[in-house]
């Protein structure tokens, strides 16, 4: 089965450069990644009670396409725009890895993330997948996929990560549940954080947010006029 990538990121701004890093995100950051071999989607999400915490979520054809020489050269080629905004992230984390697997064929406007440490090993993907089943029945719920960290990517030395602070995944799996609608995620959030202890372990470190599309890219589309 083939097993897509991901890079998953997290990013708090201050209110006073909110604006200005939304337009570069916008207008300039995602789409250096989008046109990028191997990327197949970016979505920007921010937090459904804090809109200026944000999440980003690029789906890639498999994880080495971040370790790829034409996404590394992105990475050590800083715009005038990135020296100037990242600097000023708030607190960040940054996550890559695969896609172990998928239940739901849909994607929705509003988000369950969950970065998850295990109590113990790694648990079986299978037996995780049946753990959590039946979270895809709940209302309103479109889709969820349980993405296996990998650190091979993100510990790359590259002069982005010279000029921002913060994480570079010390988690080891991402557990994202879409939802058709704010109400639906909300009201998800107890059976899915239920679930992920019945999952990963009574003692499984689960961080979890609920999110709110802002904005998606889709490459294969192709690249805008100018």
């Amino acid at each position: 089965m083939k097993q897509y990538g991901f890079l998953a990121i997290w990013c708090d701004m201050a209110a006073e450069d909110l604006d200005d890093y939304r337009a570069w995100l916008m207008q300039e950051h995602m789409a250096d990644r989008t046109g990028l071999p191997g990327f197949l989607s970016a979505r920007l999400f921010e937090g459904l009670d804090v809109p200026t915490s944000h999440f980003i979520l690029y789906a890639t054809e498999g994880p080495e396409v971040l370790e790829s020489a034409p996404y590394l050269a992105v990475l050590d080629a800083p715009s005038d725009w990135t020296r100037r905004i990242m600097p000023r992230f708030g607190p960040f984390d940054r996550a890559a890895g695969r896609q172990l697997w998928k239940m739901g064929n849909g994607t929705g406007p509003c988000l369950a993330v969950a970065r998850i440490t295990p109590d113990g090993g790694d648990p079986d993907p299978q037996a995780v997948q049946r753990a959590l089943a039946h979270l895809i029945d709940l209302p309103g719920i479109a889709g969820m996929r349980l993405m296996g960290v990998d650190r091979a990517a993100t510990d790359i030395a590259t002069e982005e990560k010279t000029m921002r602070p913060g994480g570079e995944g010390a988690f080891r799996h991402l557990l994202v549940v879409e939802a058709v609608s704010d109400t639906a995620i909300r009201g998800a959030v107890p059976a899915i954080e239920d679930a992920a202890v019945a999952a990963f372990g009574p003692r499984a470190a689960v961080d979890l947010s609920t999110r709110r599309l802002v904005y998606a890219e889709a490459p294969h589309e192709g690249p805008a006029a100018r």
